[in-house]
């Protein structure tokens, strides 16, 4: 199953003095750390809301590839007003989605791999009989979990009757789950922290004369895809519309058809749509790109077993 994951960094909650994404935690900031272990475990598509500083973050995290949504509204909304917007979006993305907020940086990825075994409706993490993060759901208890209208967030939502019941509770050897960075103070406990684990990264491009698609591209088609618009796939990359257009068409110049159906106003507004051969072409390349990725894993084992 195809497992995503919602992270919360519209600052909700945050005090004036610190803002937990933008920590320093090691050799890089405590959003940049989540997601790199959640990519190091195979989530994706991962969604990220933001709200407070929300350029900052947005431009922060642009190079990683993740989905950045903004609620505008988040100094007079909640945190689950944030979850509810990553799950709408995300829910025909994927078939799990693991949801957490953005002050859980020491999370091991073997804790995202035990949860991601599960195959129930629901499961989270344990250490020492505490519920911990992320918390990771089916797609189809999104509707149950968004009739929710209590004043206790996500942990309401899941205690609904009919859902509290549906969800496994996994003992991990592992108190990242529980302990929060969220402050400076926090962040000077762990000063050179890091899971340093050595892994391969890996990007592939393809090329005839030059470079024209690679995992940005593969990323713009299938925002695009998804949202039907150009121009919001691009805000959700952080990347400008004139720069998303350059990309499009220098790949349809050197594939020598067009990668984009699109209709602008009229009664019914304005869309963009892949055409077939655009969805062909990003299914082989990220079939291409997971299969290289897996064989760059395997490499890495081989070649640097001792260092490890």
């Amino acid at each position: 199953m195809k497992t995503g994951a919602v992270i919360t960094a519209a600052g909700h909650n945050s005090s004036a003095n610190a803002f937990s994404p933008l920590l320093p935690i090691g050799h890089t900031t405590v959003i940049r750390r989540i997601i790199t272990t959640l990519k190091q475990c195979g989530v994706d598509p991962i969604v990220v809301i933001t709200g407070r500083d929300a350029k900052e973050v947005e431009k922060h995290i642009s190079k990683l590839r993740v989905i950045c949504l903004r609620n505008e509204e988040y100094e007079n909304s909640q945190m689950f007003d944030s979850i509810g917007m990553g799950l709408r979006y995300i829910e025909d993305l994927c078939d799990r989605i693991l949801i957490l907020p953005p002050k859980f940086p020491l999370l091991l990825p073997e804790t995202i791999k035990k949860i991601m075994e599960c195959s129930g409706k629901a499961s989270c993490p344990v250490y020492e009989g505490r519920r911990g993060h992320p918390v990771m759901i089916h797609k189809d208890l999104i509707p149950s979990l968004l009739t929710y209208r209590g004043e206790r967030g996500l942990g309401g939502a899941l205690r609904q009757e009919g859902v509290d019941a549906l969800i496994e509770e996994i003992p991990v050897d592992d108190k990242g789950i529980i302990e929060a960075v969220e402050s400076n103070q926090d962040t000077a406990v762990y000063p050179a922290l890091g899971h340093h684990v050595m892994r391969p990264s890996v990007s592939l491009s393809l090329e005839f004369d030059e470079v024209f698609f690679g995992p940005e591209m593969a990323q713009f088609l299938m925002l695009i895809e998804h949202a039907g618009s150009m121009q919001t796939a691009c805000r959700q990359m952080n990347m400008s519309y004139s720069k998303g257009f350059k990309l499009l068409k220098n790949a349809e110049n050197q594939l020598g058809y067009p990668l984009l159906v699109t209709q602008s106003g009229g009664l019914e507004g304005g869309f963009s749509q892949l055409t077939p051969k655009a969805v062909d072409l990003m299914e082989k390349y990220m079939a291409f790109e997971k299969e290289l990725k897996e064989k760059a894993e395997e490499l890495l084992k081989k070649y640097f077993e001792e260092g490890l």
